[in-house]
């Protein structure tokens, strides 16, 4: 395809064809968080891991997410134009997603600590490219969507994630049991290399490059033509890093500004306190029904993966509907509320578990479910305060820090060896302890809320309209 390509080819040009492309990257998104999060987890604890154990490798899988605050800038400010402003950007996170998944196609015992810590690290490094890929993806939707399709896009594109956390948890939570590792690790790859090839073959805009080689030139007003050959790519890509670097200093100073209103700094505290109870109960609870209800891996990851997901959705969609009408705070609390009770009312029945008929099947439904009515209550309010010409980056950094806080989360169910450390002699916390904590922690956030004034921001938006704050998709 040369530059003359008919534009119901490249991504611009076609509805169907972006709409399309979004969806599968926001599947390859969800895919390797269901399948760390949940596949993974039951299958080491399966392999004999403590929850300790399992918390080193979540956090390890999750931290990474929280870089999206430094790819962000990067992104918008190293670019290869024409190649497509965000187009070059997801195809080394792509290619980076797919080496990283082949580079531990062939794993040890998974009962081995050596195992388990590979493992760890090369699904920090698989996740640092998936997060790159989750805000070149998000740039590249709000560069090409058009403003009446946004909201089903969107949509779609969420569904697509869901879709993706469903079959990277159940679906290779059962290729892992009736299979091995090697073969859920080596189905993923493949899926990742299947949508790089599609991006790969597609342009952003009439006219642009396949390949730095190949024929076309930048498209985008005020892009200036690259020089061709190896001294223009390398002084275009310099000249690119110096006024990335002198855009990023600006970017930082309305950042500051941004922050320095007490909502808008208490809010990213919330961000922080809220997700924590969330990386708590991951660990805990892959290891209580694994090695504390002798559920087994598959039967866990498929529980977690269908009716888990399906009550992520239900919450997801509820809250959405409702924060709009009844206000994000008060559902935001409310979603809080409903989180801390389910955790303590699992807490406070902990004598009844191992009793025949007790419905440990619901919590993960229901868990997920009050929690995702919490967390896209708080996205809109996050939403609603990013303000100023750094209005993008301050809601990424609302979510990076957000997925801190999920890390450090998952750190606590190692609680028990801070005590014994430092009180040798000491019980320990059992797992109702655990869920009575997180309960308590789930509740800890309702203190900031009152404490927030979004209108106040609303009205500094009316007064002094920031350009180009329009928020990513997630």
């Amino acid at each position: 395809m040369g530059p003359g390509t008919p534009s119901h080819l490249t991504l611009s040009g076609s509805r169907s064809l972006r709409t399309t492309l979004l969806c599968l990257l926001y599947f390859a998104q969800g895919f390797p968080w269901g399948f760390a999060t949940v596949a993974l987890l039951s299958a080491l604890s399966e392999a004999g891991h403590s929850k300790e154990q399992l918390a080193t490798v979540g956090g390890m899988a999750i931290l990474p997410w929280t870089f999206k605050f430094f790819w962000a800038p990067m992104i918008d400010t190293i670019r290869f134009p024409s190649l497509g402003i965000r187009r070059p950007w997801i195809i080394i996170a792509q290619s980076g997603m797919a080496l990283t998944l082949f580079g531990v196609w062939s794993t040890g015992d998974l009962a081995s600590e050596t195992t388990l810590m590979t493992i760890a690290w090369v699904f920090f490094t698989h996740n640092c490219f998936a997060s790159l890929q989750d805000v070149a993806t998000d740039a590249l939707a709000v560069d090409l969507l058009d403003e009446k399709e946004r909201g089903r896009v969107n949509g779609m594109m969420w569904g697509s994630k869901l879709f993706g956390i469903a079959l990277g948890g159940a679906g290779m939570g059962t290729v892992i049991a009736r299979y091995n590792i090697a073969t859920a690790v080596l189905i993923q790859g493949c899926l990742v290399v299947t949508i790089l090839v599609l991006v790969i073959a597609t342009r952003e805009r009439v006219g642009e490059k396949i390949f730095p080689w190949s024929a076309g030139e930048a498209q985008q007003p005020g892009d200036k033509p690259v020089p061709e050959g190896f001294v223009g790519v390398v002084r275009n890509f310099w000249r690119g890093v110096i006024s990335g670097v002198l855009r990023f200093w600006g970017v930082l100073r309305e950042l500051g500004r941004a922050l320095s209103l007490r909502t808008t700094a208490l809010a990213l505290l919330l961000a922080l306190l809220v997700p924590i109870c969330e990386g708590l109960y991951v660990p805990l609870t892959t290891d209580l029904f694994v090695q504390g209800f002798g559920w087994t891996a598959e039967r866990f990851s498929q529980v977690t993966g269908t009716w888990g997901v399906a009550g992520e959705l239900i919450g997801a969609l509820l809250g959405g509907f409702l924060c709009d009408r009844l206000g994000r705070r008060r559902m935001a609390g409310f979603g809080l509320i409903l989180t801390a009770s389910v955790l303590v009312t699992f807490s406070l029945t902990s004598d009844y578990w191992q009793q025949e008929g007790y419905p440990s099947l619901l919590l993960p439904p229901l868990f997920k479910g009050c929690f995702a009515f919490t967390t896209v209550s708080l996205f809109s309010l996050y939403m609603k305060i990013s303000w100023t010409g750094a209005a993008a980056t301050q809601f990424t950094l609302y979510m990076a820090t957000s997925n801190m806080g999920h890390a450090l989360g998952a750190q606590l169910n190692k609680l028990n060896d801070w005590i014994s450390w430092i009180f040798p002699e000491a019980a320990g916390i059992s797992d109702s302890g655990f869920y009575l904590l997180a309960g308590v922690l789930a509740l800890l956030p309702l203190a900031i809320l009152p404490l927030l004034d979004p209108d106040s921001i609303g009205r500094r938006k009316q007064l002094a309209p920031a350009p180009g704050s329009s928020s990513p998709a997630d």
